[in-house]
Order: C-alpha cells, then sequence, then structure tokens
C-alpha cells in the first residue's frame, strides 16, 4: 500500500541522521518530492500531516548486497521486498549480471522497480546464471575486460563496482588471476571491487587464502561476508584474525556484514569484534532463498548487530552514511540536506525478548527490535510487506 503526496510533513519522529549529527525530535517538510524544511515543530502550513510519532526518522535506509534479478535460478528476488517492502529505499545487487545481462537487468528489473536499485557487475561473463557453486571464472575466457568497460561506460549511474568470488570454487584452476585482471580493470574504471569471502557453496574445495585475495585490494575495496564461518574468512585455525586482514583495515579496505544463508555467525562475529575488527556497512545478502529466516530484512539485520552489542546510532550509520560512502555515492545518499530529492526510512524500535538466530542457526538474546513503518521516496510514502519475523 503506497500514497502518494505533493506536499507533506513528516511529524513527531526521533530523527537520527549521523552524518549531520541531528538526533532529536525533528520535522520534515517535503514539497514536490524534495525536502524543503528541516527542524523542530514545523507548521504544517496546508500540508497533510504524516504522523512519525513513536518512531525514528532516518535517511533513507541502504541495503548494499542483494541478488535482484527476479527469476534468475533460486535466488533472484524482486527488489521492491527487501527494498520499499523493508522500509529500504535504495538495493544493490552484488553481481547477478555479468556485461551480457546488465542490459537485460536494468531494462526488466532497474527500470521497473518502486526502490532505488545500484548494481555491482560481475566479472565473470556468467554473472548469476550458473549460481554461486560453479566455477564462474574458472576459463580465462570468462572474463572480457573490454566489453566490462563499454557495459560499465555505459551504465555509470547505476555501477557501483566490480563484483568477484573470490573461492576456490568461482576460481578453479585459474587461481589468483582474475584478482589480477579485477584489480587492473578497477584500476582503469576507477570504481572498486566487492570481494565475496568464504567456501560457503563449495565444499572440499581449497579455499583461497584471504592474505593472497587482500594483496589484491587498495582504499575503498570491500569485502563481505566478515563474520563468515567457512573456510577462506578473515580468522585463522586458533580464532585471531590473520595479520593481512589488521594491515588491510589500516589501509582502507572496508568491511561488510552480508549476512546472507551461510555466512553470519554469532561466534565468529564476537571474536572479530572482540579483536577490534568493525564493519563498515550492514548489508542482507537479500535473495528468495533467505527471506523467510534467517535473514528476513535490513532492519532485522540491523537489530541482530544490536544483539552483538552495537548502538542504535551505530546500525543507523552503516546503513545509511556508511552505505553511502561504500557505494561512493555521498552526494546523493545517506543523509538529509535540503533540496535533496526526499529518501527516508521510517522504524519503531520494539523493547521486547526475543532469539536473533544467525545463518547455522545459532542464537543470541536481543532485546529489541526494528520494524519497518514507512519507506519514502520522493512523492510516494510506502508501507511493508507483511512478513514473518523472528518471536
Amino acid at each position: 500500500m503506497n500514497r502518494q503526496l505533493n506536499n507533506y510533513l513528516l511529524k513527531g519522529g526521533r530523527l537520527i541522521d549521523p552524518a549531520s549529527g541531528r538526533d532529536g525530535s525533528f520535522d520534515i517538510r517535503v514539497v514536490d518530492g524534495k525536502i524543503e524544511a528541516i527542524g523542530a515543530n514545523l507548521a504544517a502550513e496546508g500540508a497533510a500531516v504524516v504522523d512519525a510519532k513513536d518512531c525514528v526518522v532516518t535517511p533513507g535506509l541502504i541495503d548494499v548486497h542483494l541478488h535482484l534479478m527476479k527469476g534468475l535460478g533460486a535466488f533472484g528476488v524482486d527488489p521492491d521486498i527487501f527494498g520499499i517492502g523493508s522500509g529500504v529505499t535504495t538495493v544493490v545487487d552484488a553481481g547477478s549480471a555479468g556485461h551480457t545481462l546488465l542490459n537485460v537487468f536494468r531494462n526488466y528489473v532497474t527500470d521497473n522497480a518502486k526502490t532505488r536499485v545500484l548494481n555491482y557487475i560481475n566479472l565473470s561473463t556468467l554473472g548469476g546464471v550458473s549460481g554461486p557453486g560453479y566455477s564462474i571464472l574458472a576459463d580465462p575466457r570468462l572474463i572480457d575486460e573490454a566489453k566490462i568497460e563499454q557495459a560499465v561506460q555505459a551504465n555509470r549511474d547505476i555501477i557501483v563496482g566490480i563484483k568477484i568470488m573470490a573461492t576456490g570454487g568461482a576460481l578453479g584452476a585459474q587461481g589468483l588471476k582474475p584478482l589480477e585482471r579485477a584489480r587492473k580493470l578497477g584500476d582503469t574504471l576507477k570504481i572498486p571491487l566487492l570481494i565475496h569471502i568464504g567456501e560457503s557453496w563449495t565444499k572440499g574445495t581449497e579455499p583461497v587464502a584471504i592474505g593472497d585475495v587482500l594483496k589484491y585490494l587498495v582504499p575503498g575495496d570491500i569485502i563481505t561476508h566478515m563474520f563468515t564461518v567457512h573456510p577462506g574468512g578473515l580468522l585463522d585455525a586458533n580464532g585471531k584474525l590473520w595479520p593481512q586482514v589488521r594491515d588491510a583495515e589500516a589501509t582502507g579496505v572496508l568491511m561488510d556484514v552480508g549476512h546472507g544463508l551461510h555466512n553470519l555467525n554469532f561466534d565468529v562475529a564476537r571474536k572479530v569484534l572482540d579483536q577490534g575488527l568493525q564493519p563498515d556497512g550492514v548489508s542482507t545478502d537479500g535473495h528468495r532463498g533467505n527471506r523467510a529466516g534467517p535473514v528476513y530484512d535490513l532492519p532485522t539485520t540491523m537489530a541482530k548487530l544490536m544483539a552483538l552489542g552495537f548502538s542504535l546510532n551505530q546500525v543507523i550509520e552503516m546503513a545509511t552514511v556508511n552505505a553511502a560512502r561504500l557505494l561512493g555515492r555521498m552526494n546523493e545518499l545517506g543523509t538529509f540536506r535540503i533540496g535533496l530529492p526526499a529518501e527516508i526510512s521510517v522504524l519503531r524500535i520494539e523493547d521486547r525478548e526475543w532469539q536473533a538466530i544467525d545463518s547455522q542457526k545459532g542464537t543470541i538474546p536481543a532485546h529489541q527490535a526494528l520494524v519497518p513503518i514507512y519507506a519514502i521516496r520522493r512523492d510516494a510514502i510506502y508501507e511493508p510487506l507483511p512478513i514473518e519475523r523472528p518471536p
């Protein structure tokens, strides 16, 4: 359900905007889809009042890792399910399309979504067609730098980086050669690399050592699945961070949660966090196979991080200004500014006891839940889709 309003006042909520430092009782007036005013106790002045009392109002939440080519294989999901249907205004597809399918993705998914959809282009020509358990980079012919460059240059408005599966299963006999090629391509196109770590889909395969992966990364590149329990993760056999991980963090390599069906493990998370490594971004790695659990949606994933000890303001920062920084979109996303198109999420905090569940069915006690109330884009106010969240 959605409403169209040309002139409205979002009133009575607690506004949290980490990028600007605002945290308090502020109203937002939106006229013709753009933010006209932000302030305490703004007068309606003929605007329709949208009640946000007892809610938290944030810049539009950004989920930086999903699989959104609906109908593709077992995983592609409609972006509006994890997007506006979950209180999220921007979603990012993590490599469903290589250069051959990018235009199809754009015409079929991006241009038909109510949610803003951005993309990582897959280094492999196959993209997500064959599924994550296949050797999509094992043949050197499956990488075509010239065609990737053409696709990126023609779609700069939606492309935010290059996705690489840095697993033994995906790389196959090519070993680290695809990473070397990706590095050169990222440098040429001036876009970051998004690196999947963790041998979650190909059991029994020799994993790629994280130290070898990190040799190819530079500031602004992103490691996703930082809390994976699978071989090839951030921890050595003794549960300690590999020294190369600390070196990479110090140089500006970024870390994303990437929950997913397999890659959020609470025990690993505690060990990583106890050693001082913090996530830069929070994402669901959402797809058709985890909407009904264990992932559910971005607000639930944020609440799981709160159960691990993060504050409300910290998880909102990860899902707004930090996410915009990961995507190189700080001029347009992640904060409230007068004159910008309205991109707003409205959440309710529920103080209640529930069991947060990870990808291996491990649980930890949680004391607060985050429930989406509205996703607002310009003049459209969307209510969330019904979903059964963890009790």
